[in-house]
């Protein structure tokens, strides 16, 4: 089952471009994407032996142009992408894109 039936909400991203004199990120304009958005709190054991919260798991269609570290608000809350992973249907091919949120804070 495809889940493009399924996004009924909107987010909008913000591709990260760099970072400016006093080390704070700065991103590009906002793009709005129809999504599935979760809140969750799923942990996530990093290779170095911490463990990162995930806030949010979002899926939206593979078409979306979007990479780790780029904003994404949602309501009134702000995330960071902290994995983008491809979402593979029974036939090899890329259904969809399912993404990890952690919130945004602000450098």
């Amino acid at each position: 089952m495809s889940l493009l039936g399924l996004l009924n909400q909107t987010i909008s991203v913000y591709t990260k471009s760099s970072y400016n004199s006093e080390g704070r990120e700065v991103v590009g304009s906002a793009v709005s994407v129809k999504c599935r958005f979760q809140r969750t709190t799923r942990r996530r054991l990093l290779p170095n032996g911490s463990l990162q919260t995930i806030d949010a798991i979002v899926y939206v269609p593979r078409d979306t142009t979007i990479a780790t570290d780029d904003k994404i608000t949602f309501g009134s809350g702000d995330y960071k992408v902290f994995s983008r992973n491809d979402a593979i249907d029974g036939s090899g091919t890329t259904d969809h894109l399912k993404l990890e949120l952690i919130k945004w804070v602000a450098t």
